[in-house]
């Protein structure tokens, strides 16, 4: 699967607190994968220094982590960021070995993301949240309107949308909703697209080989690595329920970016509940 020169590398685009944490450790989990969470970010230095306070996903303080304990080195004095993607690279094969798989959900950083396309040999996963689970809980954490991010999901997903078209990059449209709420059905197709063998071992997040000091606290929390899990709350939000007409015009959008692989064929197709399971079953037991 992989055809071009340089190292691996996945990358997952899109916005911020779309489960790309989740899906970085569940990456992590299979042979030859290690997921950095938001590298970008990491290797500026001002970000860095708060990101070291911080526990690593493998259990250990930064300081003390196999990968993250010789990156201030190793970026001393570097300016670019190119220069600093190439050192870490090679920090990575040094300790996993050349054929190592990077996982990095740097999200939409353009430049760094074309740098990526043109040098390495890159896969893109185009993560997306249902917007209006994304808003809401967006909502509850800056108490922003809903209507606020509403309307941010859409511009920032249609900027997103052009930007990989500019630079030639066809993603996998990956959406969380899909992979937390069917991840035995999902994660075999994500894992396919990019040239990687399935496990099991990505339905739990207990045993990955990520390393992740950035990026969602669920990375360290005994119970959400147990297994996907979903949360539910817009479901009853009063709020969600009002802003529903508005639905009607990102629906179209949100339905190809988060259900794609349920709307691949037809939702009556869809093998865990449409007709065709049914049918299947029905041969064989009535």
């Amino acid at each position: 699967m992989h055809t071009k020169m340089g190292s691996k590398i996945v990358y997952i685009a899109g916005l911020g607190h779309s489960g790309s944490t989740i899906l970085d450790m569940s990456l992590g989990t299979l042979p030859g994968v290690v997921g950095l969470g938001e590298l970008k970010s990491i290797m500026n230095e001002r970000s860095r220094d708060r990101h070291y306070t911080s526990v690593c996903s493998c259990g250990k303080h930064a300081n003390d982590c196999v990968v993250w304990k010789e990156v201030p080195w190793i970026l001393k004095g570097m300016n670019s960021d190119s220069g600093k993607l190439e050192a870490i690279l090679e920090l990575l094969k040094r300790n996993f070995g050349d054929n190592v798989t990077m996982v990095d959900a740097s999200k939409n950083s353009y430049p760094y993301l074309k740098y990526l396309n043109e040098k390495h040999d890159l896969k893109v996963i185009y993560l997306t949240r249902d917007v209006r689970s994304w808003s809401y809980t967006r909502h509850l954490a800056t108490r922003k309107p809903v209507l606020y991010y509403f309307l941010r999901w859409y511009l920032e997903n249609h900027k997103l949308r052009l930007r990989l078209k500019k630079m030639g990059i066809k993603p996998l449209n990956a959406g969380y909703e899909e992979m937390a709420l069917y991840p035995e059905h999902v994660l075999p197709t994500i894992a396919e697209h990019l040239g990687l063998e399935y496990s099991e071992s990505m339905l739990s997040l207990e045993k990955t080989n990520s390393h992740i000091i950035s990026g969602n606290i669920a990375r360290v929390d005994k119970i959400k690595r147990l297994k996907w899990k979903y949360d539910a709350r817009w479901m009853v939000s009063r709020r969600i329920m009002f802003l529903s007409p508005l639905f009607l015009l990102v629906q179209k959008m949100n339905r190809k970016l988060v259900y794609s692989m349920v709307h691949n064929n037809s939702i009556r197709d869809f093998y865990l509940f449409g007709t065709r399971r049914r049918d299947e079953i029905s041969k064989t037991h009535n």
